[in-house]
């Protein structure tokens, strides 16, 4: 220390680490240090402190004795002069030493020169106290650089032995450099033989345990006389670090190729900006995650959503709720979407399921010979389906996601997940389940409500601002700026009309089970083409293969089954009317084939009669054969009573082999078990035949078995499938 006493100020200008950031601090500092002496001078304004040097602190000596040697130039942290960077680089990348290892041995260096340095200033017999003296300004952070890279835990020994090292390496401070840890990294334990029997029993498909693994691996070893003395823990670590390196390998095999598209495979990233508003509509169906009641069963269950979003601004569009995915859910929630928008979409981008590629929707090669196409043609619309098992491409299946939140606010909510269910919905747990009973019991959502809820978290949605492709927009604006002007809902009905080829019988058009008729189709039986509308089955418009539209058909009214007794006035007015118009068409058809008959038939007949020798020649008045030209009379068509009569004993035809159908029947019946027998009772239900009184007898009784009971559910969705492929089975 050059001076003889510092101030506060002098101290504070020396940016000292071992003492106080401010004046006052390195006052209060020293005050409290009993050793330290000062000096007192008047000044103008007060008084001033000057601190004796000799009586400073140690620490604070050392340190101010550093600072003066690096401000005269005297001491300068610089690489040992022995060794200049070009070389030590060249030596580095000889001895395989990272950078890290380097700086390492380089401040290991400047340590020793420090050390050096101090040593050989100290006076004779002032070794031990000049040792003491260094250590305590490294401590006291002299030099915090090399501190930082050192750590604070180095004694006078090792640095002496860090001299020792460079001298007997003629200078090089690389001798020094710390290589522990470094010898084997990038090597491994773990032989070849082992990894393959590791990796066998980790990428097993049944997914073990690594544990689990490793044990099997061992024994295997064992078993094959391969060294298996590793402890767990290292073939863990093994595994880690395969794992981290081969991620893509190890997902797939343990959990498959929808998890490896899920967690590894690189996502294709859409430009947004080159699409607007409605070229792009986003289909999909979603489960809802709560109860809703089935108005077609009263049951409550879970009901799909069926959806359409705007791909460019994330809109919901349209939307439709329906116990099932199916073709009518998706028209409705299509035509929906198509007035919301206020344009017909260019391009639908659909699921790849079984609803969206119905025939309804796409152009089927039965339409090709009558000219029409899909319900997607017919909105001038194109179609791109979704890779299968891939979720990620489907931007409505995000939103989706989103929509749980709505679903988790329900009282019927009943998780989105195994992992994710209610606790009311787990075993053993008594309390929540009564809580819930006692809260709600038995009700659920009805359709409309469901409706009602998911309308306002609709709106609601579209007013949040939105990261990605909206850059903070909301669906709301980025969908109103590129909105259309409107369609014509009366085109756009038609266009929406399914279109089915269908043929002709006596009874009209079967149509979903039902029959249509009208007398424009008396007499016809080829195919012609039908046009409907999902949503309204109350008549069938009925085209030519050409284009020429031929009638609407409608359901054929009905007649009391006995009018005449039991009906009232109406019923046989109605009975009478359809007697009258089945007799017009019956004078329609005898006209003209009596006509044929007296003309064709007859003639050419008896013609052929004479010629065998069977009848004369006629003859006509010149005594020549001519052709024959009185005709018997035709029958007389029969009577209303003689009618009845007539359908009487058909009907008791009929009857008779009704009763010997009904006896094969229950010999079939009576051999089957109680199961069976009651399943093939509800088909004939669904089908409407009626069942007689043992039969009957005999639903009541299992309907009332402790076993219905406990699979009344799977005994209702019997039901339910059997009547759905009892319609398919009627309209095809």
């Amino acid at each position: 220390m050059k001076q003889a006493a510092y101030t506060a100020k002098d101290l504070l200008s020396m940016n000292l680490s071992c003492l106080p950031g401010s004046e006052r601090g390195i006052q209060l500092r020293l005050k409290t240090d009993s050793c330290c002496l000062m000096i007192t001078e008047k000044c103008r304004g007060g008084h001033a402190y000057r601190y004796i040097a000799d009586t400073l602190p140690e620490a604070v000596k050392t340190a101010i004795t550093m600072y003066e040697l690096r401000r005269d130039g005297e001491l300068t942290l610089t690489v040992n002069s022995q060794l200049p960077i070009k070389s030590a680089s060249k030596a580095a990348a000889k001895a395989n030493l990272n950078q890290s290892q380097i700086e390492n041995a380089l401040a290991k260096a400047d340590l020793v020169k420090l050390y050096t340095q101090w040593m050989a200033s100290a006076p004779w017999g002032g070794k031990d106290r000049a040792r003491t003296d260094f250590m305590l300004a490294y401590t006291g952070n002299a030099w915090p650089k090399l501190k930082d890279l050192l750590g604070p835990e180095i004694s006078w020994k090792t640095i002496e032995r860090w001299k020792n090292e460079i001298s007997a390496n003629k200078g090089d401070c690389l001798a020094i450099a710390d290589r522990r840890g470094y010898a084997k990294r990038g090597k491994s334990i773990i032989t070849e033989a082992q990894a393959k029997i590791i990796l066998a029993c980790v990428l097993h498909p049944n997914r073990p345990r690594i544990s689990e693994s490793i044990r099997m691996a061992k024994a295997v070893m064992h078993a094959r006389g391969l060294e298996n003395g590793h402890s767990e823990a290292t073939y863990r670590r093994w595994v880690d670090t395969w794992k981290s390196k081969n991620y893509h390998i190890y997902v797939f095999n343990r959990e498959g190729a929808k998890a490896w598209n899920d967690k590894c495979a690189k996502d294709i990233m859409r430009d947004y900006s080159l699409i607007n508003v409605g070229d792009i509509v986003v289909a999909d169906g979603h489960t809802l995650n709560f109860e809703t009641i089935n108005p077609w069963t009263g049951k409550a269950k879970r009901m799909t959503l069926i959806c359409w979003i705007d791909m460019k601004s994330a809109y919901p569009l349209g939307w439709e709720i329906m116990p099932t995915e199916d073709t009518a859910a998706i028209s409705s929630a299509l035509r929906r979407s198509s007035i919301r928008l206020g344009k017909y979409p260019k391009l639908g981008y659909l699921d790849n399921g079984r609803a969206f590629r119905a025939r309804f929707f796409e152009s089927c090669p039965s339409f090709e010979e009558a000219g029409l196409t899909g319900l997607y043609d017919r909105l001038g619309m194109k179609t791109i389906h979704a890779w299968p098992y891939h979720g990620q491409s489907k931007t409505v299946e995000r939103f989706f996601g989103t929509l749980a939140e709505l679903e988790r606010w329900c009282p019927t909510y009943t998780g989105t997940s195994i992992e994710h269910k209610p606790p009311r919905m787990m075993r053993g747990e008594k309390l929540h389940r009564k809580v819930y009973e006692k809260a709600f019991g038995d009700s659920a959502l009805t359709l409309e409500q469901t409706h009602v809820a998911l309308a306002a978290w609709f709106d609601e949605y579209v007013t949040r601002p939105q990261r990605g492709h909206l850059n903070g927009a909301t669906p709301q604006e980025v969908f109103e700026a590129g909105r259309g002007p409107g369609i014509d809902q009366a085109e756009l009905d038609l266009l929406m009309m399914s279109v089915e080829i269908k043929h002709i019988n006596k009874n009209g058009i079967t149509f979903q089970g039902e029959k249509y008729y009208h007398p424009a189709l008396y007499g016809r039986r080829h195919p012609v083409v039908v046009r409907y509308d999902l949503q309204d089955t109350s008549a069938l418009h009925i085209f030519e293969k050409d284009g020429t539209f031929l009638c609407s058909a409608t359901p054929p009214e009905l007649v009391h089954p006995a009018a005449t007794v039991l009906g009232s006035d109406e019923d046989r007015e109605r009975l009478s009317n359809q007697i009258e118009f089945m007799r017009g068409q019956e004078k329609e058809a005898s006209a003209s084939a009596r006509a044929f008959l007296e003309q064709e038939v007859m003639p050419a007949h008896q013609q052929r009669l004479a010629q065998i020798g069977i009848l004369p020649q006629p003859q006509d008045s010149a005594g020549q054969s001519s052709k024959i030209k009185h005709l018997p009379k035709p029958i007389a068509t029969l009577s209303i009573a003689e009618a009845e009569v007539a359908m009487a004993e058909g009907e008791q035809r009929i009857a008779d082999q009704d009763d010997y159908d009904a006896a094969i029947l229950r010999q079939r019946l009576g051999k089957m078990d109680e199961m069976d027998r009651y399943e093939a009772l509800i088909e004939m239900q669904v089908r409407g035949v009626a069942l007689c009184r043992d039969w009957q007898a005999f639903v009541d009784y299992f309907e009332a078995t402790p076993y219905y009971a406990k699979y009344k559910e799977h005994y209702d969705e019997h039901r339910a499938r059997v009547s759905i492929m009892y319609q398919m089975e009627a309209s095809n």
